[in-house]
């Protein structure tokens, strides 16, 4: 990653013991902000009896709510990141989002709901622009790979301590009803939930000042990019950027849609409840965390072979191998086979976002690497995370017409976008290969 830029350079960065300390810190916030952000999927059944909502508003609330303003606000965000100290725009954005988990529980109506789930996303978008600049700066540049590889594993352990900790969370809340709290008096298990999920946020927020912030250091030209580079690179490359962008869209979307709507499936077909599925679905997490790596050294390896185009043509293997869990997942009448072909799906909505940054490194220049995954980032967000979960509620509401049949609902998106990735990522292969071998003799990579 590349560190953010400064007027000049910097004092010696922090010794590599506090540096890693410093990442053990945003590690802890990140897996953190995983339970603020899914334990909502949780509790839809509670929420969707109090306040009388359809699937299609309970879509939005875990859908649109939350990513817009996640991946809109990430830019001015990156913005305070590169102008002020950064421990203090994650110790800000920690406070926004937990604040923000609470007022979910206080919440009277479904527009207030939402109004909270948009700043949970807002406070979330400060942490990743402002951590990534840390470890650039921490971090000498051999060691800034494995670093920033060490705090993004960190999402799917969040994945995995969300539904296990929210599945707790919950469970313990059952036996709170009798509370009296303050501003608030009794409140339902729900809205219990919220209050524990959230609160300890409030101390977690000082483990961004549990560390020295870096010196920034200048590594790049002193002007920075030419103006219009990045332009000019993707009008080259707009086959392939667009090829590429709607094949990890589609697969965005059934990652998105299948962690914001599997916890209700569970419920309404299996009859399971939060604490029983809460760790099942946290053992798929880590398992999808293995894959990351198991995966990515598959890839390399093919790759130093001399397949160009390894890193998308693994996938359309992955895909078409995986295709019977795909189409058999929401068919399965055994919880177990679900879970199991939940699992093997997690193989390919899971490393997308690596291959992603690993064939921009392969074809950009490096000070426009930052921007492109950004821009990645930022669509994939918008139209999966924003558009998935939403989409199997208007389904499950206007063409299924049934609240017991949202399986039919993530069947079909599910089966739609793996197979629009894969047709997508075989049209890219050639245009992938070709462009591997021109930016390899134009000495970018």
């Amino acid at each position: 990653m590349n560190a953010a830029s400064g007027t000049g350079p910097g004092p010696t960065a922090p010794g590599l013991a506090r540096a890693w300390c410093m990442v053990a810190a945003l590690f802890a916030i990140y897996v953190f902000s995983w339970l603020d952000r899914l334990a909502i999927s949780m509790l839809v059944a509670p929420i969707k009896a109090d306040m009388q909502l359809s699937d299609a508003q309970v879509g939005l609330v875990l859908g649109p709510a939350f990513a817009f303003a996640y991946a809109v606000f990430g830019v001015p965000m990156g913005w305070a990141a590169d102008r002020f100290a950064r421990r203090l725009v994650v110790f800000a954005g920690v406070l926004v989002w937990s604040a923000a988990t609470v007022a979910c529980g206080f919440a009277q109506s479904f527009e207030q709901l939402l109004a909270a789930r948009v700043f949970v996303g807002i406070g979330e978008a400060a942490l990743l622009p402002a951590a990534y600049s840390l470890i650039g700066d921490a971090f000498p540049p051999e060691k800034v790979t494995v670093a920033t590889s060490v705090f993004q594993s960190a999402g799917k352990a969040g994945s995995a301590a969300a539904f296990g900790l929210g599945g707790l969370a919950i469970a313990l809340a059952t036996t709170l009803v009798w509370v009296d709290w303050p501003l608030r008096g009794q409140a339902s298990a729900w809205q219990i939930t919220f209050f524990l999920v959230g609160l300890p946020g409030f101390a977690l927020a000082f483990l961004a000042l549990s560390f020295p912030e870096p010196a920034r250091r200048n590594r790049g030209a002193a002007g920075g990019p030419v103006k219009g580079e990045a332009a000019a690179f993707l009008k080259r490359n707009a086959g392939l950027a667009a090829l590429i962008t709607l094949a990890f869209t589609c697969l965005a979307t059934i990652g998105y849609s299948m962690t914001a709507w599997v916890p209700t499936y569970m419920e309404r077909h299996f009859g399971w409840h939060p604490a029983r599925y809460g760790v099942a679905l946290s053992a798929m997490n880590i398992l999808g965390a293995l894959a990351l790596v198991g995966c990515g050294g598959i890839v390399d390896r093919l790759y130093r072979g001399g397949m160009q185009d390894a890193h998308l043509r693994f996938y359309t293997w992955t895909i078409a191998a995986l295709s019977p869990a795909i189409v058999y997942a929401f068919l399965a009448g055994n919880p177990f086979a679900f879970l199991a072909c939940y699992a093997l799906i997690q193989l390919i909505t899971v490393p997308f976002i690596v291959y992603g940054s690993a064939i921009i490194a392969l074809l950009a220049p490096s000070h426009l690497r930052g921007l492109l995954i950004g821009l990645l980032m930022l669509v994939f967000t918008i139209f999966g995370a924003g558009g998935g979960p939403a989409l199997v509620g208007w389904l499950t509401d206007h063409v299924f017409a049934s609240e017991a049949l949202v399986g039919r609902s993530l069947a079909l998106v599910v089966i739609a976008c793996a197979a629009v990735a894969w047709l997508a990522m075989r049209a890219a292969l050639p245009r992938l290969a070709a462009a591997v071998v021109a930016a390899s003799q134009a000495g970018q990579t």
